[in-house]
Parts: C-alpha cells; structure tokens; sequence
C-alpha cells in the first residue's frame, strides 16, 4: 500500500491527467512524423559513447575519436558528462537504429512535459494554467527541433525540471523518496549539460516561503535544504566514477578549454537572439506586458547599439537582428527586475531560472539548445503571467505564442532532417557500395554524415598518417563540417571527381553561412531557420590519381 501511495502523488503518475494529456498529444503528434530522421551534427558523438558504453559502461569516453584533424581522446574533448550515452544504450544495443534514439529522447521530453505540469501545479497554478505551461513548453521552437536529435539536451531539460518538481514535493510532504530522488535528478542534470549546475539557485530559492532580509548561511543546516546539498556530491561522485582512466580531460577541463573571454560578446547577442526566435519568451512577455520598451526603453537603445557594433565586427550583415537582440536583452531585464521587485519566492526563482543558460556565454558558441535549459521555466512564467494579468483574452495571446513557436520549430525539425539526410545518402550510395566492392574509401567531415560513414566502412582522412594512396577513394563535404587542415591536405593531393551525391531544393536551412542560419552554432549566423535556393549540402567522391 506504501508503494502505491508513492506512485500516486510521483509527477509521472499525478500529471497523467486531462491536465497534461494535450501537451503530450501534440508532443508526439509533432515528433511522430521524424522518428526515421538521421543522426545530425553532434548525434554522433553521443552514439559513439553509447556504443563504447556497451563494453564499458563506467567509461563511456575512454576512446579515440577523430573530430577535428587528429585522432584525440574523447574524454578531453566532451564537455557533457556520461547521461546520454547510458540513455542511448538502447539504440546502440540495436546498432544504432534512429527511431530508438528518438523515440528514448522523445519519452524524456513527455516527462518534461509532465514534470512542469506538476511544478506549475505545485506552485499553485490551476489545472489550465499548467496545462498552459505544458502547451508553451511543447511549442518552444529550440525544444521541438532538439527533439529531433540525439543530444542531451532534452534529457537534460527533463532531468532538470523533474528535479525541481521533486524538490518542491519534498518541501511540501517531507517524504524521504522524494529528497532522494531530487538530489539525483538535480545531480545528473549537470552531468547531461554541464551548466544546469546553476539549476541550483533557483532551487534554493523555491525552498524559501518568503524571501529573506538578510541571506545566513546556517540556512543551509537545516534538513529542508539536504537535497540542494546532496546533488553536487552526486555530480561529483558520479564524475569520479566515469573518468577516463587513460586519459587527462574530463567534464571541467574540457568545458574551460573551449571557453574564452573573445566569445562572450558574440554569444550575448545569441542569447538575446535566441530569447526573441527560439522561445516564447520575449513575443508572449510583449504581448502580456505591451509596456516593455517603454519602460526599457534606455537598455533596449544601449543594447541594440551595442548588439549592433558587434555584428558589424563579426562581418554580420543582417544588422537588424540588433533590434531582436536587443529585444531579448530587454524583456529578460525586465522579467528580473519585476520578479526580484515582487519578493515572491515563485516569480524570483523562476527569474533566477531564466539566466542558467547564461554560464554557457564564454562557451566557443551559443546556439538556441542551450536555453532549453530554462524552457520549463518560460513555459510557468508565461503561463501564470497571461492567467493573473487583467487581460481581456489570455487564450489569444497564448494562441499567437503557441502558433508561432510550432511553426517555427517544425520548420527547423524538417530543414535539419532535409539535411541530415543527404549525409545519410552519400554514405549508403558512395560508401558503402564501393567497400563492399573492396576499395577502400575515406572520408572528410563529422557532423552525423561521420556515423553513417563509419558504419559504411569508410576510414576518417586526418592530418596524420597514412593518409590516401593511390586508386584510393575520397568523399568529400560541402557543407558539413571538415578541419580546415585536413581539406588543406587534401587539396594538395592529385585527384577527380568520380560520384556526387547533392540537395538543391530551395528550402530552409539550419546550418548555412551563406544564409546566415546557425541553428547548431552562431558561427554559421544568428538566425536558427533560414529559407535559401543554395545548395544544401553535397558530397563529392574522389579518386586518387
């Protein structure tokens, strides 16, 4: 009887109601369509590690792997911790079958879906309110297309917000199960991506009932807050049990080696950008509170100069994303200054919430994926704020949001698996058929193209020995990412073009300097869709003269 009570008030059980039946209906409705959709960008490094994992579970970054011109240790190059390689083990068991992968990560984005249905309802909201939270979480236009991949980020995401769930049922009943399983969930979310270590700001905040004058630390001692306390020795037990034993990285290591001070101007004007396209963020904050700029008018006019003169630095030429930059930057000001100006807990921890993804701004890029990090928090805040303002129509202002962000998000899901498609292709019709036919064949380019060109047979071509000989085959991408020193090795080799395999339908791009879509990497552009008549990608196979 004592387990069945347990399972009752769990969030996976309460939520499963009609409260959180329309959100994950069109949760799967949307993702259905993809579950065939080929790996993509970095789904292969993520398959990879499942795939050793089988062998080595407690390990699963204790390999070599080719991802720039050299051979190198996984383990220092993996900023992410080893949750997606134990979730991917499944798919791996099935040698890599995609609708596996997708269908896993697609069950992790239902319990998001759950988990911030049940925190909304936890924070007093009433059942349309929080299915309104679960609707906006569903529709966030950076969550739907990272639905579509083998990335952690929606496990993350889920790992997160069921943590915080827990948290507050802890806070609530005081039932041991629940402080347990808070301190696990909060401790591997950073171990999925690392910066939801910040999940525990917000954490600490939600414990308070009122916010307190003065800050002590003996607050801590008390037993309220073990599990905030308990989920970095989580971590960090975890980390030290899945290290490397033969290598010198790990997830600190390899999180500072890509960060530096020359990215944090570039990645604020992401982050803004994001805020306005990737999220319903700043469109639903404009509509409930049409007085935004006015009262942000000076932080909008400052930012966008500023968001300005740095694309100009960084040869952007759409300049006008310094209005939607600026945009972000504004209504975020705004949402902090009205929630730590309200002094309750709720609207504060769910301000705090909002600036995790921040810790990612000295990162070598900032694409959207990473503010899904706080998407369940959007997803509350927007909802409780379109419920609780005196507006004529709620619904409306929510409907708007919803369609928008679907479209949008949809729109990147199809441009991505356009995309990856083609790396699917060059593998199946320029791969593999030669290397059953016993030539040999390399290849240049990671992304998911490297995945199926491993599975092909193919041998990955680097600026170290051997390298292609004679009557050897090359394949070679246009779009897809290559080390610029390894196409600089192979330029000087001798060869003809013998085999293409290419897209050229005019559509969206989500990867495309040319368009200025950097969905994956603001390297490639700000804007996470772009249409383009260019080619989409295209691989070549070369022979060796």
């Amino acid at each position: 009887m004592r387990f069945v009570a347990i399972a009752r008030e769990h969030p996976i059980v309460d939520a499963i109601d009609r409260t959180a039946a329309l959100p994950l209906v069109l949760l799967f409705a949307v993702l259905a369509p993809f579950h065939h959709k080929a790996f993509t960008i970095d789904d292969t490094l993520f398959m990879l590690q499942a795939q050793h994992a089988l062998a080595d579970p407690l390990h699963p970054t204790a390999f070599e792997v080719v991802w720039y011109d050299v051979p190198a240790r996984l383990s220092g190059i993996m900023p992410s911790g080893p949750v997606m390689a134990w979730l991917l083990l499944p798919a791996a068991l099935a040698g890599g079958a995609e609708w596996i992968a997708h269908a896993l990560v697609a069950a992790t984005f239902a319990a998001a879906v759950l988990g911030t249905v049940s925190l909304a309802r936890r924070l007093g909201l009433e059942d349309r309110c929080a299915a309104a939270a679960g609707i906006l979480l569903v529709v966030t236009p950076a969550a739907v297309a990272m639905a579509g991949t083998a990335m952690p980020d929606v496990p993350a995401m889920a790992l997160g917000v069921c943590g915080l769930e827990r948290l507050l049922a802890w806070k609530q009943h005081r039932r041991l199960h629940q402080g347990v399983c808070a301190a696990i969930l909060l401790g591997l979310a950073p171990l999925a991506r690392s910066h939801l270590l910040l999940l525990l700001a917000p954490a600490s905040i939600f414990l308070f009932d009122r916010m307190p004058e003065r800050w002590s630390w003996r607050t801590l001692l008390h037993p309220l807050w073990a599990p905030v306390l308990a989920a970095p020795i989580v971590s960090l037990v975890v980390m030290a049990v899945t290290r490397d034993p033969g290598g010198h990285g790990g997830l600190a290591s390899s999180s500072r080696t890509f960060s530096s001070f020359v990215s944090v101007a570039p990645n604020l004007v992401a982050f803004g950008t994001h805020c306005v396209l990737a999220s319903p963020l700043a469109v639903a904050w404009a509509l409930i509170h049409p007085g935004v700029l006015r009262r942000r008018l000076r932080v909008y006019v400052v930012t966008a100069i500023a968001t300005a003169v740095v694309l100009v630095l960084v040869r952007e030429r759409h300049l006008w994303l310094a209005a939607v930059a600026a945009l972000g930057i504004a209504v975020v000001w705004d949402v902090l200054a009205l929630t730590l100006r309200s002094g309750d807990p709720v609207r504060v921890a769910l301000g705090v919430w909002l600036l995790v993804p921040a810790a990612v701004i000295p990162y070598l890029h900032l694409p959207s994926k990473y503010l899904l990090a706080s998407a369940p928090a959007v997803a509350i805040l927007i909802a409780r704020e379109a419920f609780h303002q005196t507006m004529p129509r709620p619904r409306a202002v929510l409907g708007i949001t919803c369609v928008l962000g679907l479209a949008l998000g949809v729109a990147i899901l199809r441009a991505d698996a356009a995309l990856a498609d083609v790396g699917r292709r060059a593998a199946a019709e320029l791969i593999a058929p030669n290397v059953a036919a016993g030539r040999t064949v390399w290849f240049t380019g990671h992304w998911g193209s490297q995945w199926y060109a491993m599975k092909a047979g193919g041998r990955c071509m680097t600026t170290s020995l051997p390298w292609p000989g004679k009557g050897d085959l090359v394949v070679r991408p246009q779009i897809t990412y290559s080390d610029e020193r390894t196409l600089a090795m192979l330029d000087g080799i001798s060869t003809s073009v013998v085999g293409r395999v290419e897209d050229r339908e005019p559509g969206g791009r989500v990867m495309s300097a040319a368009a200025r879509a950097g969905f994956f990497s603001n390297g490639c552009g700000y804007l996470p869709w772009a249409w383009s008549t260019g080619v989409l990608d295209a691989f070549q196979l070369l022979q060796v003269e």
